[in-house]
């Protein structure tokens, strides 16, 4: 039977303080040109770029390569699912026209090989009236007009600022809100459950997670910035894998 696979977070373009942005890319390459033998199809689960916005006549330049590959890898037969993110939201037709990728929104509810998948990127699960609020403001077609009228570069430069600016907050944040922030997706899991679902697959927390949870399983993809992990469902079970160029990330303490 054929596979289904799951990644999230590469966050290209992005700086990443763990190898080259280049060697990060081809450990995707080679991890999208191993899985076209044998997948059915890949779900992208959000930020796949660092930022991601289609002008009329522009896309970003970051990620050329790996776009390639993904256009080459749905050329073969392979179903290119793309759920958008907090970095990505704002995904539009050059994907699905040139590169042949399926957008079908925020939130997916899917059956695979007799399991009920639920999918997200995951940061819809806090409950916070100020993330709802600017979601809302970025999703607004006002803000992605004026968004438009920016020239490209300063666009994209803005967009890099504002994402180091969240990155630096996590850092210096509340090591006990980051450290519960686990709870977040336990608690969300549990209600989809409670719906009939039988696994929740997101990303967005950074982590790693792979566990059973009353009558589901959770799993939380981690990243391709330090731990090249994908999921993949095979004969109705998930698991949690990391590509084998995943560099060594040192240990804290």
């Amino acid at each position: 039977m054929s596979k289904i696979y799951f990644i999230s977070d590469a966050h290209l373009g992005a700086p990443n303080l763990n190898r080259p942005p280049r060697v990060q890319e081809d450990a995707m390459i080679d991890f999208l040109r191993a899985i076209r033998n044998d997948a059915e199809a890949l779900y992208i689960v959000g930020d796949l770029f660092d930022f991601w916005f289609e002008y009329r006549s522009v896309i970003p330049a970051h990620g050329a390569r790996v776009l390639f590959e993904l256009h080459n890898l749905n050329q073969s037969g392979v179903r290119i699912i793309y759920i958008p993110g907090n970095h990505d939201i704002w995904l539009g037709h050059y994907l699905a026209k040139q590169v042949g990728v399926e957008l079908p929104g925020h939130e997916v509810d899917v059956t695979h090989q007799g399991q009920r998948l639920y999918l997200a990127h995951g940061d819809g699960f806090r409950n916070d009236w100020k993330f709802k609020f600017s979601r809302k403001i970025l999703n607004h077609p006002l803000c992605i007009t004026l968004f438009r009228w920016l020239h490209p570069d300063i666009g994209s430069k803005l967009a890099h600022m504002m994402s180091r600016y969240s990155e630096f907050r996590v850092k210096k944040g509340d090591l006990n809100k980051i450290k519960t922030g686990a709870q977040i997706y336990i608690k969300a899991a549990a209600e989809k459950f409670a719906r009939g679902f039988d696994i929740v697959i997101c990303g967005h927390y950074h982590r790693l997670i792979n566990e059973p949870i009353e009558s589901g399983t959770l799993v939380v993809l981690g990243d391709w910035m330090k731990y090249d992990s994908y999921a993949a469902l095979e004969n109705g079970n998930i698991s949690l894998k990391q590509w084998h160029t995943a560099p060594v990330i040192p240990k804290q303490g």
